[in-house]
């Protein structure tokens, strides 16, 4: 028969689990960093490929309604060159600074709070 742990046996430990572990080690500077920047270049690649979809749709979208309107030809190379582009750059150079802000403002809590 399996013996069930009271609620205030857990809070107790101060644990929600019922293993107990020691707590873990904060990684060093170097991991961190490494880390920090692995992330930042991920989700920087993964939203200027966003913006490039995007653009990309609102780009042909609006290519296709002028010529259209125009009753031209259409050449979608105008969505790649003047609205996909641009629109990727411009997705990813904020994605990439807004990073860049995060984790400046993460090593400065965390040097705040090291322990001396």
């Amino acid at each position: 028969m399996e013996e069930t742990v009271k609620l205030s046996e857990m809070e107790a430990r101060g644990s929600k689990t019922l293993i107990a572990t020691e707590p873990m080690r904060e990684p060093s500077w170097l991991v961190w960093m490494l880390m920090k920047g692995f992330r930042t270049v991920v989700l920087t690649v993964f939203w200027a490929g966003i913006g490039m979809g995007v653009g990309l749709f609102c780009g042909i979208m609006g290519v296709l309604l002028m010529s259209l309107v125009q009753h031209r030809a259409v050449d979608m190379s105008v969505a790649y060159r003047y609205v996909a582009i641009p629109v990727a750059i411009v997705s990813g150079t904020c994605t990439l600074g807004w990073n860049l802000c995060q984790v400046a403002l993460e090593a400065a809590e965390r040097r705040r709070t090291a322990k001396p």
